[in-house]
């Protein structure tokens, strides 16, 4: 057997290791989960660190040292890009959701709204000013415990995964499996619990979570390729989970149809996926990543 050949095995080994390690982990909360029929703070962090804890459990099977992971930093540039960029492709999903009323949705949900003056206000009704502070202190100093559950999924899958998946296909394939894994890794949290829109078709919920997030994979792929480091996929997942489930699906009054459009189990999620999706993956093509 050739080293090339040899090469090839053991990454395939790694993957399988690696995935098989995830799963179980993750079953054992989507077990705790489905009997709850909810998720709580405890159960979604064990669930989010399965995957890194799976990554380090696959190094020390493989003889591998874990601090061969990519750990480093990076250039700040892909960091600040990452937080960015959801606020970016969040505003194309949600400004047209509220200009436009699909699904008799519009904007300001006057609940949300008293509710962050009040976070940060000790007056009563509410104020604009402690709205303002409420998004900057949510965006910023609240990002820390978004990022604290992203970098046990991160370590996982871009700080482990798509590392072996590089060895064994191109970049293209590397994006779309990583996010077609990390997408199916969702599905018992979709159908057993709270996670998905409330209302209307789980399975078409789960179909359009499924076309939403398997996209994004080329996303991530490319920041940690790019800058060498799982931080910049910290970040942009972090920065994803804060401003679409915190702020903009907050603000969002509901009609009866709103749930088609908005959030991760509506229809305009994998559309800004797929567009920013090929973007990076024009780069990475001209970039030879």
């Amino acid at each position: 057997m050739t080293s090339a050949v040899q090469a090839r095995h053991r990454a395939w080994q790694a993957i399988g290791v690696f995935l098989a390690i995830t799963f179980a982990l993750s079953a054992v909360f989507f077990y705790l989960v489905a009997k709850k029929g909810e998720f709580n703070l405890l159960l979604v962090t064990g669930l989010m660190w399965s995957p890194g804890i799976a990554a380090v459990l696959t190094c020390v099977h493989m003889k591998r040292s874990i601090a061969s992971l990519p750990w480093s930093w990076g250039e700040w540039r892909w960091n600040w890009y990452a937080w960015l960029l959801p606020i970016a492709y969040g505003l194309a999903m949600y400004l047209p959701v509220w200009l436009f009323d699909l699904g008799g949705s519009s904007f300001g949900n006057p609940e949300t709204l008293a509710s962050w003056s009040s976070e940060v206000s000790a007056k009563e009704g509410t104020s604009l000013v402690a709205i303002i502070l409420f998004v900057i202190l949510a965006g910023t100093v609240g990002i820390v415990g978004t990022a604290s559950r992203a970098l046990g999924e991160e370590i996982g899958w871009r700080g482990f995964l798509i590392w072996e998946l590089r060895k064994v296909m191109p970049f293209w394939a590397v994006g779309i499996m990583s996010g077609l894994i990390w997408s199916i890794w969702h599905w018992p949290g979709i159908l057993l619990s709270d996670y998905n829109a409330g209302e209307g078709n789980l399975l078409l919920q789960m179909l359009l979570f499924t076309a939403g997030i398997a996209p994004q994979g080329i996303i991530y792929a490319y920041f940690a390729f790019k800058s060498n480091s799982l931080w910049p996929a910290v970040i942009l997942h972090a920065s994803h989970n804060l401003f679409v489930q915190q702020v903009f699906t907050p603000l969002t009054i509901r009609g009866d149809g709103t749930h088609f459009y908005i959030d991760e189990f509506g229809i305009l999620l994998p559309v800004v996926s797929c567009i920013v999706a090929m973007y990076f993956y024009r780069r990475a093509t001209t970039e030879d990543l």
